[in-house]
């Protein structure tokens, strides 16, 4: 009886705490956001240093099982073999990792900068072209002439002026924010360093962490922890590596193809489709339409040629690149896949975008075991094909039949 009043207590206890933080925190809102984003700040190199842990892992682990065997055969004290292993593996896929961002850097950027600073030059002048082409093209239809005289004028007006603003003003930050540059490079090395320290005592961390859990919960409970934990892991894992792996093969494949097909602004145009391909569904429509207006405005027929292009690209990703590399990684409908980019958009932007996939596909999981488990409580099928409106309707039939 003490014990169940103490209970009920404590519950009443967090109940009204919890009640009284959440009004002090939607009445301060902007003071807690302020406050997060300080914390965030801060912590800004140890969260480079986790994501870039998390990223290298399977390489790590790759390199790890590939080098033990080889140092094995030299070093004769196992613990040795596996520490120089561990640490040889860590070194070196954080090299690769180095090697491939400097690449990017020395061979994309330059020649990006290059193409918007040209792009912004002449697209006055190639929206004067274009719009005679479309004169040409369309004096026999005047009302047709008419709506896309509109669209190329809004479409010039917003070159001249949006579009040169836009680019002058990341001239400007990149001239001006040295600072914010430095601050950058110094989070990035710093957590660059904090990833090796992460990845040589990976395992060590994870000991760590059981036993701790073993010694709060229940053993039961623990293996259940761990089983969850291992199926987020793998969901989220899954579909960002998949999605990398498929954005760049669609970059490369993008970039082959415009060239081959004498396209301008090669590299913008294959970076611009590689990147926004990670975002699930909505990202190569994305892509596509600032690179056909690219296009267009260089040379009209070569911008529908590639509008054709990056149909029968995504369709070959979507139907067996993709499919292919990802699987069924998350285990969601199309709809919820939709419904998952359109509140992560909202809430986080682009990057809500490519995460909120595979975040509501752990959310899905995790609120299918809880209808699972109540449902074998009640000793109730836990199969979605059992609970058909057809069959229901059947029971209610064949109930009226025999009361008739």
């Amino acid at each position: 009886m003490k014990k169940s009043c103490l209970y009920r207590g404590i519950t009443a206890f967090l109940v009204i705490a919890s009640s009284i933080l959440l009004y002090f925190i939607i009445e301060r809102i902007d003071v807690v956001g302020n406050a997060i984003g300080k914390v965030f700040d801060i912590l800004s190199p140890v969260i480079f240093g986790l994501v870039i842990s998390y990223l290298l892992n399977p390489m790590v682990d790759f390199f790890n099982k590939l080098f033990n065997k080889c140092f094995i055969r030299f070093i004769k004290k196992e613990k040795t073999a596996n520490a120089v292993s561990n640490l040889t593996s860590v070194i070196v896929s954080l090299l690769i990792f180095i090697i491939i961002i400097a690449g990017v850097i020395l061979l994309i950027i330059p020649q990006l900068v290059t193409s918007v600073t040209k792009i912004a030059k002449i697209a006055p002048s190639k929206m004067d072209s274009l719009i005679s082409w479309g004169d040409r093209f369309l004096k026999e239809n005047k009302l047709a002439k008419t709506a896309f005289e509109k669209v190329l004028t809004f479409e010039k007006k917003w070159f001249e002026t949006k579009f040169a603003g836009y680019v002058n003003r990341v001239a400007e930050y990149f001239a001006t924010g040295v600072m914010g540059l430095l601050a950058f490079l110094k989070n990035f090395f710093i957590g660059l360093l904090i990833a090796i320290y992460v990845l040589y005592n990976k395992t060590r961390f994870g000991n760590r962490t059981r036993k701790l859990m073993f010694a709060l919960f229940k053993e039961n409970k623990v293996k259940n922890i761990l089983s969850v934990s291992h199926k987020v892991n793998e969901v989220f894992s899954g579909f960002i590596y998949g999605k990398l792996i498929d954005s760049l093969i669609i970059g490369v494949i993008c970039f082959v193809g415009v060239t081959v097909m004498g396209m301008p602004y090669t590299v913008l145009v294959a970076v611009i489709v590689g990147v926004t391909n990670i975002i699930p569904v909505f990202g190569p429509y994305i892509g596509a339409i600032p690179c056909s207006v690219i296009i267009l405005l260089t040379n009209p027929i070569k911008g529908l040629y590639f509008i054709l292009f990056i149909i029968l690209l995504q369709t070959v990703d979507g139907n067996f690149i993709g499919p292919k590399i990802l699987g069924d990684k998350t285990g969601l409908e199309t709809f919820w896949v939709i419904v998952a980019i359109i509140v992560g958009g909202g809430m986080f932007g682009v990057l809500g975008m490519i995460i909120g996939v595979p975040l509501f596909a752990i959310l899905y999981y995790f609120a299918s075991m809880a209808t699972n488990a109540l449902l074998n409580r009640k000793k109730l099928s836990t199969s979605s094909d059992d609970y058909s409106a057809d069959k229901f309707i059947e029971k209610e039939i064949s109930e009226e039949e025999k009361d008739a």
